[in-house]
C-alpha cells in the first residue's frame, strides 16, 4: 500500500472503528499464534496500533498480511535474538537476527534513550532485519522521555545500474524528526519518506526538489545501512532470512543536557501556537506544522476508536480464521 491509495494518510472512507486496546490484543493474538513469542507479539501489536492512532494508515495494521506471510513462509525469523555488535558510552550497533524490524528498532531506541540520560546523546544502528514500519513511532519513544528523537531506515546498496537515470539510485527510505512540546500541545514530528516518484513535467519546473530528495534518500540509507554495517553483516546471496534486508539509525538527544526542559517546551508551544494562527495553505482548513494533524487524530481515535480500512479488515479476518483467533467485531 502506498500514498496513492491513502493520500496524506487521510482516514479511509470504508473504515470500521475499533477500540485501541481491543485492536492491540487482536494483533498480539494473531502474531502469537504464528507463533511469535508473547513478548514480541505484544510489542508488534503496541507499535502497529500506535501507528494507526496517528493516522499513518500505510504503515499500520494494513501491514499485518505482509508480516504474517513472511513469518509463515520462513522468510522472516519468528524468534530473533537481537545482539550487540559494538557498543560504547553513547553508541551501540545491533544485529536484528533476521527478525521483524520492530523488535530491533524498539531495542535500539530504548538503548539510545538510556545512553542519552547519561551522556546527553545516544545513537544506535540496526541491521539484518525486516521492515521497521513507520519511523515516527521510534522518534516518539524519545519524545515521551523529554528528548528529541530521530529515526532513519534504509539499506546499503552496493551497485547501481549505469544505464538507469540517477533518480533510480534513491528509494523511499523513511525518516522521522521529532521534537517534544508541552502538555496538551502537538509535538513537532516530521515523519515521511525521503523521495518522490519522478515526473518529467514536475522536474522541469522544480528540479531542486528532486536533488534534495535524492540527497535525503542517500543520507537515510547511508546512516542506516552503511553506518549500521549492512555490507558486513548481510550477504543477499546466502542470508537465511531474505526479507531481512533493512537497517536503521536511531538518535536520542536529552533536552535537559542543553536547556531546562520547561523552557524548551514553552518555546515549542509558542512556535506551534503562532503557526496555527497563520493563514493555511490553499485547500486546507488550518495552518499546522507536521505533527499537529496527527496529534488531533490520536486524541479522536483514542476516544472514538481506530479506523480499520476495509482491506485491512478483510486481511485480518482471513488470517484470524486460519489461526483460530477471535475477532473484536
Amino acid at each position: 500500500h502506498n500514498a496513492k491509495e491513502f493520500p496524506l494518510n487521510k482516514p479511509p472512507t470504508d473504515s470500521l472503528r475499533v477500540d485501541a486496546d481491543l485492536l492491540r490484543k487482536l494483533i498480539r493474538d494473531v502474531f502469537a499464534a504464528v507463533p511469535v513469542s508473547e513478548e514480541h507479539a505484544t510489542l508488534i501489536g503496541e507499535l502497529m496500533v500506535d501507528t494507526d492512532l496517528r493516522g499513518v494508515v500505510t504503515h499500520g495494521i494494513i501491514q499485518v498480511k505482509r508480516y504474517y506471510s513472511d513469518f509463515r513462509s520462513g522468510a522472516t525469523n519468528t524468534h530473533p535474538d537481537v545482539r550487540v555488535l559494538r557498543e560504547a558510552a553513547g553508541t551501540v550497533a545491533l544485529n536484528g537476527d533476521g527478525g521483524l524490524g520492530y523488535i530491533a528498532g524498539h531495542k535500539a531506541m530504548a538503548m539510545a534513550i538510556a545512553k542519552a540520560r547519561n551522556t546527553g546523546i545516544g545513537a544506535a544502528t540496526t541491521t539484518y532485519h525486516e521492515h521497521i514500519g513507520s519511523a515516527g513511532k521510534y522518534a516518539r519513544m524519545a519524545m515521551r522521555q523529554n528528548m528529541i528523537g530521530f529515526c532513519f531506515s534504509g539499506r546499503s546498496p552496493r551497485r547501481f545500474d549505469p544505464a538507469a537515470m540517477v533518480n533510480s539510485s534513491a528509494d523511499t527510505a523513511p525518516m522521522a524528526f521529532g521534537i517534544p512540546a508541552g502538555p496538551d500541545h502537538p509535538d513537532l514530528l516530521v515523519d515521511s519518506c525521503s523521495n518522490i516518484t519522478f515526473d518529467g513535467d514536475f522536474f522541469a519546473k522544480y528540479p531542486e526538489v528532486y536533488f534534495r530528495c535524492i540527497g535525503y534518500s542517500h543520507m537515510a540509507n547511508i546512516m542506516s545501512g552503511t553506518l549500521g554495517g549492512q555490507m558486513l553483516e548481510v550477504d543477499p546471496e546466502t542470508a537465511r532470512y531474505p526479507t531481512a534486508n533493512q537497517s536503521g539509525f536511531y538518535l536520542a538527544l536529552a533536552v535537559e543536557h542543553f536547556v531546562p526542559v520547561e523552557d524548551f517546551k514553552d518555546d515549542m508551544d509558542g512556535i506551534m501556537d503562532s503557526v496555527s494562527r497563520m493563514k493555511p495553505y490553499p485547500g486546507f482548513e488550518a495552518a499546522r506544522l507536521p505533527g499537529g494533524p496527527e496529534f488531533d487524530r490520536e486524541r479522536a481515535y483514542r476516544r472514538d476508536g481506530v479506523p480499520v480500512c476495509g482491506q485491512a479488515k478483510r486481511n485480518i479476518e482471513q488470517i484470524a480464521g486460519e489461526l483460530g483467533v477471535g475477532l473484536p467485531w
